[in-house]
């Protein structure tokens, strides 16, 4: 096989009005979804994709398939190793979630002192006619329609053998169903893509958004069908395409969302919003349904059984002698979780490069003796910071042990120099993941293998004279930054995690507890906790508090807020669970950067941006204005 590179990828470019498109659309491309006999053969060109839409994938040229750069879609399935590069493009569309585009930014736990795009979302800036960077629906779109241009032609490719045939066939049902899920969660209820449709086909006749329980049924459907093909495991070479390891993992996640207060029984938003055009019917579902919780209980479970069968485990590891921090054994199975490349744990990962402006550049401080190093910029908000337990595995508001909310950020010591109390006595997942004020990031730099990191504007890692590229919250990220790190060009390159095993684990501790199954909560909930090296929740709350329905219910929402963090979960969590509006609506809080003194910087201040969330509009993405003026029969999200 050859090498890895950055792929090369076609897009279907066709005329509306006088004017090209080059995303495969429904809309802008005038119905790219009717059954295959009505559509013609369309030229294709070959389009280089930008930093979101980047594939890592064997480096042959794939200009081999592109002989006169204007191939038809006969080049592209004209032998095996087309197809195969075809099939390639396929996953090009998925999100990158470690960069800019569909980044952590958007998810409200991070600061960044960098202006983007990413961020208008917390500002409560996007619209219908500007969603900014969060065009998912044509992203999508375009995805389904590769993926049925492939389905399409697969069959004829000369000297591909039916095996691979038949394993291909099921990756691309399992792409199918996983643009499907991201629809599903960034719009609700969409237009199920049953095939090719015609170009040519006339206005009146395009279709409209579907119920949105029939949109579960749609994905589930391509998840079973793919399951029925795809290999229990990939080659090394194929790392990060669908198994069925990763397909029942993401029938876990799909069948959670969909069980959630956002989607299952929400009259409060959707009684008299999002209805059918012609019907008038609603296209969320009306009635709670219990049983929802027991199919995303039962699919996590399977998906876990199948993900430990396969070998799938909690990271577990040790510092080297070329990596000796953190030295205690928790912290540093924390922090190498899922950078290690030889972990357990990661069911699915992005192998994509992380590039320039990716994650670890991003969270880490700068040099001031060498401003290459780093971007010094994402820095948690001080509510992340607090959100983080207390070392007995509890709440440091509920813990009757920690300091009182009043000494908080009381000068104190950690190892010797000046912190706040508020960074005492926390548990591991904290010093693991959260740079703070005369702490400690564990990273290759000036022959040492951690440095001090110290916040405040005039020391070496705050902001001096500059605008940009400092902690805004006096607080920077270290989670998913590797120990190697040395400069920004000498990351260390690992496969970024769209799935890991201590999802799946999750997922099943919240759908048991919605069952009210609390003994098969807490066992799940546990298995967390005890790699996380805090007590289990009986031991954390005992003579605390009851474990009751709605207590586990907190809990498990605050459990999988710290353990997934900064993974791309925090913002849908927050929407699904019908949190968003009391957590994303206000000033986020850090550090007084510009304090001179101990006491003036470790105090708590709002930081100068004021995040916005409108209910129930910002639940919901809005559908760009573009594709409501194509299709007269799109109903809009409620709220845009």
């Amino acid at each position: 096989m050859c090498g890895f590179g950055v792929a090369r990828v076609y897009y279907d470019i066709t005329s509306h009005n006088g004017k090209n498109h080059t995303y495969g659309l429904f809309y802008s491309q005038r119905a790219s979804f009717l059954p295959a006999a009505k559509r013609n053969m369309k030229k294709l060109y070959i389009v280089s994709l930008g930093l979101s839409l980047l594939l890592t994938i064997p480096s042959c040229n794939y200009l081999d398939v592109v002989p006169d750069e204007r191939p038809t879609e006969e080049d592209a399935f004209q032998d095996k190793y087309a197809a195969e590069r075809y099939l390639y493009s396929c996953y090009s569309f998925m999100p990158q979630e470690r960069q800019m585009g569909a980044s952590i930014r958007p998810h409200g736990e991070i600061l960044s002192s960098t202006d983007s795009p990413a961020t208008d979302i917390l500002l409560g800036n996007i619209s219908a006619a500007n969603p900014g960077d969060y065009r998912f629906w044509s992203r999508m779109y375009g995805a389904f329609r590769r993926c049925y241009t492939f389905l399409e032609n697969v069959d004829n490719v000369p000297h591909l053998d039916e095996e691979t045939k038949k394993i291909y066939k099921a990756e691309t049902n399992f792409l199918l169903g996983y643009y499907g899920f991201y629809l599903m969660k960034a719009y609700g209820p969409f237009i199920i893509p049953e095939g090719l449709y015609d170009y040519n086909m006339s206005p009146a006749d395009y279709p409209k958004r579907a119920k949105f329980d029939d949109c579960v049924d749609w994905i589930i459907g391509r998840l079973d069908e793919a399951g029925a093909g795809l290999l229990d495991k990939q080659p090394v070479n194929a790392l990060g395409r669908a198994t069925t390891v990763i397909n029942d993992a993401l029938k876990s996640r799909v069948l959670l969302y969909a069980a959630s207060p956002l989607f299952n029984g929400n009259t409060a938003f959707y009684a008299n919003a999002l209805l059918d055009p012609e019907t008038k019917e609603p296209l969320m579902p009306q009635t709670y349904d219990a049983n929802k919780w027991k199919k995303a209980l039962e699919a996590s479970e399977t998906a876990i059984k199948n993900a430990e069968a396969a070998g799938h485990e909690l990271y577990q590891g040790e510092a080297t002698e070329e990596m000796p921090f953190p030295a205690d054994p928790t912290e540093y199975s924390l922090r190498m979780t899922f950078i290690d490349r030889e972990n357990k744990e990661v069911i699915w990962g992005d192998s994509r490069k992380e590039g320039y402006y990716g994650l670890q550049n991003e969270c880490t401080p700068r040099d001031p003796e060498n401003e290459d190093p780093s971007w010094n910029n994402n820095s948690p908000q001080l509510e992340m910071v607090e959100m983080f337990y207390s070392e007995k595995g509890l709440p440091i508001k509920e813990d009757p042990t920690y300091y009182p909310e009043s000494q908080w950020f009381q000068l104190d010591k950690y190892e010797g120099e000046t912190t706040c109390k508020l960074h005492l006595k926390r548990e591991p997942r904290f010093y693991a993941w959260i740079s703070f004020h005369n702490g400690w990031y564990e990273l290759q730099r000036n022959g040492e293998s951690r440095i001090r990191t110290m916040y405040r504007n005039e020391d070496i890692h705050g902001s001096g004279t500059r605008t940009r590229n400092y902690s805004k919250s006096g607080y920077l990220v270290k989670k998913g930054v590797g120990p190697s790190f040395s400069t920004r060009n000498g990351y260390p390159n690992y496969p970024w995690p769209l799935i890991r095993l201590a999802e799946l684990y999750l997922n099943a501790a919240e759908a048991a507890i919605e069952v009210n199954d609390l003994e098969l909560g807490k066992k799940y909930l546990n298995k967390i906790r005890e790699r996380a090296g805090i007590p289990t929740v009986e031991a954390s709350w005992k003579g605390v508090a009851s474990l009751t329905q709605d207590k586990l219910r907190q809990i498990v929402h605050q459990e999988r807020n710290i353990e997934l963090f900064c993974e791309s979960h925090y913002r849908w969590d927050l929407n699904r669970w019908l949190e968003a509006e009391k957590k994303m609506n206000h000033n986020p809080h850090g550090l007084n950067i510009n304090g001179k003194t101990d006491e003036d910087f470790f105090t708590p201040v709002e930081v100068n941006v004021r995040w916005g969330f409108t209910s129930p509009a910002n639940y919901l993405m809005p559908i760009e204005t573009s594709e409501l003026n194509m299709n007269t029969k799109l109903v809009q999200n409620p709220g845009y």
